[in-house]
This record gives C-alpha cells, sequence and structure tokens, in this order.
C-alpha cells in the first residue's frame, strides 16, 4: 500500500489537483517539518496560478532545509510569476552560490535577467548552462528567443532547431510554436 506522499506524488502527476492537495496536507498534518511536502504542495499551487499559496508553501520548504536548492529554484520561479524579480534572483544565486553548475537555476536567472532588460548577461548564464548540458531544452529554447528578438536569425534557427532535438513530450506544447517560428525565419 502506498503512503500519503506517494499517493500525493501519484495524484499530481496525473493532474488531480484536489487529491494531491489532501494528501500534502495529510502528510504535513503528521510531520509539519517535511520540506518536501511543502515543496510539492508548492508546486502544485504554482501549477494551478495560486501564486500567493505557492510562494507561502515553498518558504516553508526553505526555511526547513537552507540548502534545498530545487524548492529555493521552485521558489524563484514562482517569485518571478509575481514579477518580484530582485527576490528571484536571490534564490537563484543562493543555489549558484551552493552549485554553480546548477542548470535551473542558470536557465532561470538568465530569465530573470533578461526580464529586467539585461539580454547580454542572460545569454552569457544560457551559453554557460549550455556548456554544463549541451542538451538542455529551456537553455536552447530561452537562448533561441534572445537571439530572435536580437534579430540573429541563424542563431535564433540553431538553437530553435536543438531545442526540438532535446524536447521530450512535457514540451509539446511549445514545440508546435516553435515549429512555426522557425517556418516563419527560415523564408
Amino acid at each position: 500500500m502506498l503512503d500519503d506522499f506517494s499517493l500525493a506524488v501519484y495524484y499530481h502527476r496525473a493532474g488531480d489537483f484536489d487529491n494531491a492537495a489532501a494528501k500534502y496536507r495529510a502528510v504535513l498534518q503528521r510531520d509539519e517539518l517535511n520540506p518536501r511536502a511543502h515543496n510539492n504542495l508548492g508546486l502544485l499551487y504554482l501549477d494551478r496560478g495560486m501564486l500567493d499559496e505557492a510562494v507561502r508553501a515553498l518558504q516553508r520548504a526553505v526555511t526547513l532545509d537552507q540548502k534545498y536548492a530545487t524548492a529555493r529554484v521552485n521558489l524563484g520561479v514562482a517569485l518571478m510569476r509575481q514579477g518580484r524579480f530582485d527576490a528571484a534572483a536571490a534564490e537563484f544565486r543562493a543555489v549558484l552560490a551552493e552549485d554553480p553548475r546548477h542548470i535551473d537555476a542558470l536557465v532561470n536567472q538568465a530569465l530573470v535577467e533578461r526580464s529586467t532588460s539585461s539580454a547580454e548577461r542572460a545569454r552569457e548564464l544560457l551559453l554557460r548552462a549550455l556548456v554544463i548540458a549541451p542538451r538542455h531544452p529551456a537553455a536552447h529554447y530561452n537562448l533561441a528567443v534572445l537571439y530572435d528578438g536580437s534579430g540573429e536569425v541563424r542563431r535564433a534557427l540553431e538553437h530553435y532547431r536543438a531545442f526540438l532535438d532535446a524536447a521530450g513530450p512535457e514540451h509539446a506544447g511549445r514545440a508546435a510554436e516553435v515549429r512555426a517560428r522557425i517556418a516563419v525565419l527560415s523564408r
């Protein structure tokens, strides 16, 4: 028989918000100090666009375990979605201070930089991420968007194509958009 945490993860992956939330809360009723349950509950809220709830749950996870890089990155993403770029950047920098090769922190820090009008710094971070993980789909996609925005069509096409080569099923929605953009840029 599966425990509540395993069931919560199962329901979460299946897209069953109500049952996942109920199971994560059941875990937290028994163990309020479980950072993984707070993190996953925060992700569940983030997926539903419940940003305030997501931030609270993710902050709790980070408070419980300062070195929990995944929770810090997730908190940074939630803060970014709230438009709190300085706070998001602080989370990504904290992760990168512990692990300068943390791909998700690098890519998300690049998104913060791009959002705060520092395209060159964003480009540097994404290129650094690709040195570490040459087939990282999000790094390729975001680099393609940067090159596309600056009129560097050849480089944009290169990274859009690399994104398609590396993308998994979780990127299916974005892949259609990228194929359409490649068609436009290839004319």
